[in-house]
C-alpha cells in the first residue's frame, strides 16, 4: 500500500515538472527549440512607444481571427498596453475598437523581443 502511494506520488510529481518545462519553450518546425521571452523592464519601456498599433481589418492565414474583446478609440490610441490596462503576454492580442472598423494589435514579447534585438544590429 505505502509502495503504491509513493508511486503514485513520484509520477505526479514527474508529470508536474514536465507539463512545467513544456510551457517555457517553442518548438520551431525545423525542430530547434527558443525560450519564451521574458517580459522584461527594458521590454517594458520599449512598448511605451512601440507596445501596440491600430489596424483596420485582421486576418490570419485569410481567415478572420478570435479578438480577445474590445476596446475605446480613447484608449486604443495611447499606445502602451499598460496605460490601457492591457498586460503584455507571449501571443499577440487584438481587441476590436468599439464603434469603428478598426482593431487594434498589442504586441506580444516575442514581437517586442524581437523588434528590440533588430534595432540593436
Amino acid at each position: 500500500m505505502v509502495k503504491t502511494i509513493l508511486s503514485v506520488g513520484f509520477f505526479l510529481c514527474v508529470g508536474l515538472t514536465y507539463g512545467q518545462q513544456t510551457g517555457k519553450t517553442l518548438k520551431t518546425r525545423d525542430g530547434s527549440k527558443y525560450p519564451v521571452p521574458v517580459l522584461t523592464a527594458e521590454m517594458t519601456k520599449y512598448a511605451v512607444e512601440h507596445g501596440s498599433y491600430i489596424l483596420t481589418e485582421v486576418k490570419k492565414d485569410g481567415n478572420a481571427i478570435q479578438y480577445d474583446g474590445e476596446i475605446s478609440a480613447e484608449k486604443a490610441k495611447k499606445v502602451n498596453p499598460a496605460d490601457m490596462g492591457i498586460a503584455i503576454t507571449d501571443r499577440d492580442q487584438y481587441y476590436k475598437i468599439t464603434g469603428t472598423n478598426q482593431y487594434l494589435v498589442v504586441k506580444s514579447t516575442w514581437a517586442l523581443d524581437g523588434e528590440m534585438k533588430m534595432q540593436k544590429r
